[in-house]
Parts: structure tokens; sequence; C-alpha cells
């Protein structure tokens, strides 16, 4: 799985999740992320990977869960699910591209102007076994 569907397997579970319960304490605007990910196949450690990016977050992408929908996730399963206003962890499973398994898990700290958190990621590659994780960061930085 790459880096940037990893992050919006994040995004496409995390929002209709927490808008099952209540409203994420994450402040509509425009939105700056860091995420560091590290990753292992077969034993072998890559070299960490830093991306940075922006988003403008609108209160229909906070409340809506509809905006988030769609087929990426038909065949997964989500377990483990703990959530509050401030805080989101899960499992996600799902059958990857050729049919092997991959488990991701997420914990999410949102704090309205900014927010923190980790995922980790398990799955089985022609190489062997791959392990990622990633560390996530993410701050308000005005209006859109």
């Amino acid at each position: 799985m790459s880096i940037s569907k990893a992050c919006v397997v994040a995004l496409l579970i995390t929002a209709p999740a927490l808008v099952s319960a209540e409203t994420p304490n994450i402040n509509p605007g425009q939105w700056e992320y860091e995420t560091t990910m590290t990753m292992s196949a077969g034993g072998q450690a890559m070299p960490a990977r830093t991306m940075k990016n922006k988003d403008c977050v609108r209160q229909e992408d906070v409340t809506d869960p509809d905006l988030f929908g769609g087929d990426e996730l038909k065949d997964c399963e989500v377990s483990e699910l703990e959530q509050s206003r401030s805080r989101l962890r899960y499992t996600l499973s799902c059958p990857g591209p050729d049919g092997s398994p991959y488990t991701m898990s997420a914990d999410l700290k949102l704090q309205g102007d900014t927010m923190e958190g980790t995922m980790t990621g398990d799955m089985k590659s022609p190489m062997g076994p791959m392990n990622m994780r990633m560390e996530l960061s993410g701050k308000r930085i005005g209006d859109c």
C-alpha cells in the first residue's frame, strides 16, 4: 500500500466513525500535516520518509459522513473501535490487491486546532512480511 493510500484510508475511516458518536474536535480551516513513515519488508528497514501537505477542512468535512464514503473500504472490517470527541482508536482489516490481508491500527488525538497520532500497518508481500509505522501531526494554520 502506498503512503498516500494509507493516509486516505485513515481519513476515510476516521471521519464516519467519529460522526457516529459526536462531532470531532477539529476546527475547520486550512490545515498543514506532517507524516513520518518508517517501513520494513523482508527484514530490511527502509529509510524514514517525511511528507508535508496542506488541505482545506470544511465544516461539512467534519460533520457529514457521506463525503467520505465510496467503495475504497467496502471489503474492510473495523474492530477495536474506541471514540470520543478528542480521541479515536481503531483497527482496520482489509484484503490487499492480491488478496493477502493487511491490518492497520490507528490512535489519533484531536485537539481543536491540532491533531497527532500514530498508525501502524502489517501486510504480507512477495518480499515477506511488511511493517509500517506513521507518526502524524497536523495544525490549523488559518482560514481556507
